[in-house]
Formats: structure tokens, C-alpha cells, sequence
């Protein structure tokens, strides 16, 4: 997580709000609205035109910067709400017998 100034963030808070707007606005796929993977393709359209504009000249540097920072939203998501979310199914369901040594 990029844990950005108080001030920086409330500068940017009501654009991104605007942006999840027009991402759920959705009107390309009327079939199903609410169904989050209509969402995704807008999503990464919007991270990589975002990248792009800012990154300007493209050098191997300015790649390799900018899939890290990819790469870091992934695990920092990952790290957030999919560990939290297998834990629980972990406590629900029960672990699988190769794993359950790790555990110890």
C-alpha cells in the first residue's frame, strides 16, 4: 500500500471516486451490471492509460519500475484480502494434510 500523505490522498480521492464511477457505469454490458468481472477490463484499461500518460518516454527503466509497482498492488492486495479471506476458509473447511505440518 502506498501509504501517501493525508493531504496527498484527499486531492486524489475525488477523482478516483469519478473514475470507479465511470468504471461502474458500465453501460457496455447491460446483461449483468453488477457482475464485477464486467468490471475488469475497464479497470485495467484505466491502470495502463494511467501509467502510460505519466510515464511519458518509455525506457527499459521506466518498465521496469512500473511493472514493480504493478507487481506490489498485487501482493499488497493479495497480502490484504485473499490471505485473510483463505485463512478463513482454512478454519472453515479445514486444511489439507500437506499443509497442515507448515502449521506447527
Amino acid at each position: 500500500m502506498p501509504y501517501i500523505d493525508e493531504n496527498e490522498r484527499e486531492e486524489l480521492n475525488e477523482a478516483i471516486i469519478n473514475l470507479v464511477e465511470a468504471i461502474k457505469d458500465n453501460r457496455g454490458n447491460l446483461d449483468n451490471p453488477h457482475d464485477f468481472s464486467n468490471y475488469l477490463g475497464r479497470i485495467n484499461y484505466c491502470f495502463s492509460q494511467a501509467i502510460m500518460m505519466v510515464m511519458g518516454d518509455v525506457s527499459y527503466k521506466k518498465i521496469a519500475m512500473a511493472t514493480g509497482v504493478i507487481e506490489n498492488i498485487k501482493q499488497e492486495l493479495y497480502r490484504r484480502l485473499a490471505s485473510l479471506y483463505e485463512d478463513s476458509k482454512i478454519a472453515e473447511n479445514g486444511d489439507i494434510p500437506e499443509y497442515k505440518y507448515l502449521r506447527r
